[in-house]
């Protein structure tokens, strides 16, 4: 269960006897626009590379190095309407190791990260700023290298256009990124500090009182926070999206794009994700079995799930030359789903499948520290036992109905031809 530490600070503790390794994971959540996605995205790979009191890669190496070799990240995402930089540390369980606190030396490593980054007058360190900010920008433009996830965004871009963050990738756009000033991120830093929701999770075999103790140790202040909803609601279009771009590749990208009525907190989240199983999103999806191995149309062939903005996605890999009839077979197998052409066998492998799935992440840190978060920001709390019954709940008739109320919206086409 989250505790509120202070106002707007969570934590969360699993204690969990099951794990050899303490892991720390630390949130702060901003219901953002787009404007803010670059600074914030520069400010995590800032702050992965040096503090005041680690102020090169060497003493900030050491530092990890001290505490046997723990394993330390930052990152950036979005999640619906809210944008996340995380920060996540796992050192071995103190009962490994004699006459020191490492949940201790973890939780003042993470706070001199946070709180004391390298700095000088009102900004960053500036040759520090200057070389992340370079990196950045070079990772960001090299990304339409990588013509799967390239394809992937301009999909995303066309599925809900450019004025929300959910059409623009998490890091922003490079103009935002290019024209960023060090003071300009060095305010981001300060409002995140500030003014953030914080959420912090930890699991191991600890003592929950202990390490709420031990989270005090934070230099975090209060703070009054209104998140908003996490949800939105994308209606359906009265014509469908297209966008072709050419360029010189050997395998072209088909990616597509549905809205589905269901949502993250709705009632038909689960006939949703058994569907989208069932559609795409497993080897033993119709995409997979008839799309990319018996009709061979597709290098690859798979969906993925938006359940916090309702949006189903197909991504393939084919032929330029084949588009239309892969168009033609995906068509074919919704309508197969529509029409309730599959068995109850192969409804029930799905099942399995999912089942599977979600017990083997609850044997993972990171997966109980993601489904905790979750839980908190939807206001609600999904044990075990409930997801995978209401699983089993899920009917081949509930299915047919939701995939008659998928509605195609986008479709982008990368061709070489």
């Amino acid at each position: 269960m989250d505790v509120q530490i202070k106002p707007g600070i969570q934590a969360l503790v699993l204690p969990d006897r099951r794990f050899k390794t303490v892991r720390i994971d630390l949130h702060f959540l901003k219901h953002a626009a787009i404007k803010d996605l670059a600074a914030r995205s520069l400010v995590a790979n800032i702050l992965e590379t040096s503090t005041q009191k680690y102020n090169n890669q060497v003493k900030f190496t050491h530092a990890l190095s001290e505490m046997f070799g723990a394993s330390f990240g930052v990152g950036a995402g979005k999640k619906g309407n809210t944008h996340d930089v995380g920060f996540s540390i796992i050192v071995a369980n103190d009962k490994y190791v004699q006459g020191q606190s490492l949940i201790r030396t973890a939780i003042d490593f993470l706070n001199e990260v946070i709180m004391h980054p390298l700095r000088e007058n009102n900004g960053f360190d500036d040759e520090t700023f200057m070389r992340q900010k370079q990196n950045m920008i070079n990772y960001v433009k090299s990304s339409i290298e990588d013509k799967q996830y390239w394809s992937a965004q301009q999909l995303r871009s066309l599925t809900f256009g450019t004025k929300v963050i959910q059409g623009v990738p998490g890091y922003g756009l490079i103009e935002d990124l290019e024209g960023l000033q060090n003071e300009d991120v060095y305010r981001a830093y300060l409002d995140m500090i500030e003014n953030d929701l914080i959420h912090i999770s930890v699991s191991g075999d600890v003592d929950s009182d202990a390490v709420l103790q031990d989270l005090s140790r934070f230099e975090f202040t209060k703070r009054n926070i209104n998140l908003g909803t996490l949800i939105t609601n994308f209606a359906v279009l009265d014509h469908e999206l297209k966008r072709v771009e050419h360029q010189d590749v050997k395998q072209a990208r088909l990616n597509l794009s549905y809205n589905i009525p269901a949502f993250i907190t709705s009632d038909d989240s689960f006939t949703a994700i058994v569907f989208n199983s069932l559609f795409g999103g497993s080897p033993q999806s119709k995409l997979f079995v008839n799309v990319r191995e018996k009709a061979s149309l597709a290098y690859y062939a798979s969906s993925s799930l938006d359940l916090y903005d309702g949006i189903l996605n197909v991504q393939t890999g084919i032929n330029g030359m084949n588009h239309d009839q892969t168009v033609e077979i995906i068509n074919r197998q919704l309508e197969d789903i529509q029409n309730g052409d599959f068995a109850e066998l192969e409804l029930n492998n799905i099942k399995k499948g999912l089942r599977s799935d979600y017990l083997a992440g609850m044997d993972q840190q990171r997966t109980a520290h993601r489904r905790g978060l979750n839980d908190y920001l939807l206001h609600r709390h999904v044990s075990a036992e409930q997801w995978l019954e209401k699983l089993d709940e899920v009917t081949k008739q509930n299915i047919e109905e939701m995939a008659r109320r998928v509605k195609v919206r986008a479709e982008f086409f990368l061709n070489g031809d």
